[in-house]
């Protein structure tokens, strides 16, 4: 071929390219659009009657607000903000924030570091000297994105059978339960794990390096300029607050009861406010009035220490939702629900405030996403590859997460293997699709399986097949005693009777221990794991509880 050929060839390579280019542009700028605020409004408002359709006589409701380019253009209530006197929800009606409010503690971190009063990634010891040394560096960082390793400080106080909602928890006592932890779960920045306990003494060090108090220092910096006069702290639940709706969870007979959050600790929560001050937040960190520093260190993913990224940022997840951008945070204190979304690509923010535990604000707020920005397109349905039950059946079974040592049944309905109802879909590598996550089965000699491991976006878990375990008397025997934490300040009783064994703490509960593989139990009803490790003689030395955000806590035998 000439080169005058390979030129015009060249040229229409290029030009088509180019023409490729325009129709992506383009077809990406419709599916993320700026809606204008007819759209937005409509849609709000649709999404908004389906919710307060959802909700029947003297119940506690919501408050919806959305906001576009900045602005507030839609504010709706419904519901009961008091249900003993009738008292309507408003879009004034006050709220508590639940867990949105650690982006309020991630901020003010950020805002000092920016001001070269610390480093987001100095090490916790400089600021909190009484937190023990774990071995490995604790940083600011870890503390932000739950990569710390800390057990949660509400889970701890769980198993002394008086944990939140049962007594009154201060700042300090949260603080003491946290540096009473002589180890993390695992090594900093190994792994995401959710704890409340990292904004507690994230929140310490924005008091130790301000001289001000938390509610004083965001009050001054942030609450003040941005306009939001209607947020404050619950650091005294015994103070009044005018306009606040209190929270309310169902009994066991659907009535509804108060579940209000009988504690003075902030900064993990706890932040009292309106959709319109949380609008006005979101409005700053889209206009980025503040600084660009400020939000793009909020919006920084972590990263593991093994280089993989985790979506949650600083006190903020982001991540994509219908192939959007999303940033956002979830809460729940007691029977307070709430939600905070923003959509950078759709100028989009969206806030939902809920005083009845029953109450889904995520819902709610992507229904509002889906009637402004949808109908998006349905998900591709997972290809199955054929495989016959019988080869199916060999995966049965029990399963233990090896970090957690939870158990996991896979059962076999409807011609499908299944967890917790959610179906296995057969690939033709031989792994399987569940959810969002790969799970691949790692079989022995025999040809049954020894282990499995689930990858969510990198995020791996494995799990080893366990035999059932029927524990013998003489079993049960080994265990019996008095059990006690000083980490926890925690004490229970292992009792048997014939072939069953039992949880007993003071003053009256008695929980059935349901055993599951070897030297492992699991207390009925409350979703908590116990087991026993041994000596190389095969005697039982040491006991550990483990919850969802606190995995291994050990306690010794009361001699």
């Amino acid at each position: 071929m000439s080169y005058q050929g390979c030129a015009n060839m060249k040229n229409i390579t290029n030009t088509v390219s180019a023409l490729i280019a325009v129709v992506l542009v383009s077809s990406l700028g419709l599916i993320a659009q700026v809606p204008n605020r007819e759209k937005v409004i409509a849609g709000a408002d649709r999404a908004f009657e389906k919710a307060a359709k959802r909700v029947t006589g003297a119940s506690p409701g919501c408050v919806l607000g959305v906001s576009l380019d900045g602005k507030s253009v839609f504010e709706k209530a419904y519901g009961l903000a008091e249900i003993e006197h009738s008292v309507p929800n408003t879009p004034e009606t006050i709220f508590e924030s639940g867990s949105v409010a650690k982006q309020f503690v991630a901020a003010s971190l950020v805002l000092l570091s920016l001001e070269g009063k610390l480093s987001i990634d100095d090490p916790v010891r400089k600021y909190i000297p009484e937190l023990p040394d774990y071995g490995s560096q604790l940083t600011i960082r870890h503390l932000l994105n739950h990569t710390a390793g800390l057990r949660d400080w509400g889970a701890v106080m769980g198993v002394t059978g008086v944990g939140r909602g049962d007594r009154v928890v201060s700042q300090d006592l949260a603080f003491d339960v946290i540096i009473h932890q002589k180890a993390t779960d695992f090594k900093p920045g190994a792994e995401y794990s959710y704890s409340n306990s990292g904004y507690t003494l994230a929140s310490t060090i924005v008091e130790r390096v301000s001289k001000q108090t938390l509610p004083e220092f965001t009050a001054e910096r942030f609450f003040k300029p941005l306009g939001m006069t209607n947020s404050t702290w619950r650091d005294d639940y015994q103070r009044l607050v005018p306009g606040r709706a209190q929270a309310y969870s169902p009994d066991q007979k659907g009535s509804w009861r108060l579940d209000m959050p009988i504690m003075n600790v902030y900064g993990n929560g706890g932040m009292l406010t309106t959709v319109g001050n949380w609008l006005k937040w979101n409005a700053m960190l889209e206009s980025r009035s503040m600084g660009a520093p400020l939000v793009d260190a909020l919006e920084t993913n972590g990263v593991l220490n093994d280089g993989r990224k985790i979506s949650y940022a600083l006190g903020l997840t982001v991540n994509e939702y219908q192939g959007l951008r999303q940033v956002s945070h979830g809460g729940s204190t007691a029977g307070y629900q709430t939600y905070l979304t923003r959509f950078p690509e759709l100028k989009l923010s969206v806030a939902v405030l809920c005083n009845g535990s029953s109450g889904n604000p995520a819902r709610l707020a992507l229904d509002v996403i889906n009637e402004i920005a949808g109908p998006f397109p349905a998900p591709e349905a997972p290809e199955s590859f054929a495989v016959k039950p019988e080869e199916l059946q060999k995966y049965l079974g029990l399963y233990r997460n090896e970090s957690t040592h939870d158990p996991d049944r896979i059962t076999f309905t409807d011609g499908m293997l299944r967890l917790s109802g959610r179906p296995f879909i057969p690939q033709p590598d031989g792994s399987f699709l569940l959810g969002g996550a790969n799970v691949t089965f790692k079989l022995g000699k025999d040809g049954k399986p020894v282990s499995a491991e689930r990858n969510s976006g990198g995020d791996i878990v494995r799990f080893i097949a366990e035999p059932e375990w029927t524990p013998t008397a003489a079993d049960l025997r080994s265990f019996a005693g008095e059990w006690y934490s000083d980490e926890a300040d925690a004490k229970f009783k292992f009792e048997f009777d014939g072939e069953k064994a039992y949880f007993v703490q003071r003053p009256k509960t008695r929980l059935t221990l349901r055993p599951q593989y070897r030297d492992h139990f699991t207390l009925e009803g409350v979703g908590t794991i116990m087991w026993f490790t041994r000596d190389s003689k095969g005697r039982v030395t040491k006991l550990h509880i483990g919850t969802g955000r606190m995995r291994d806590l050990h306690f010794q035998r009361v001699k």
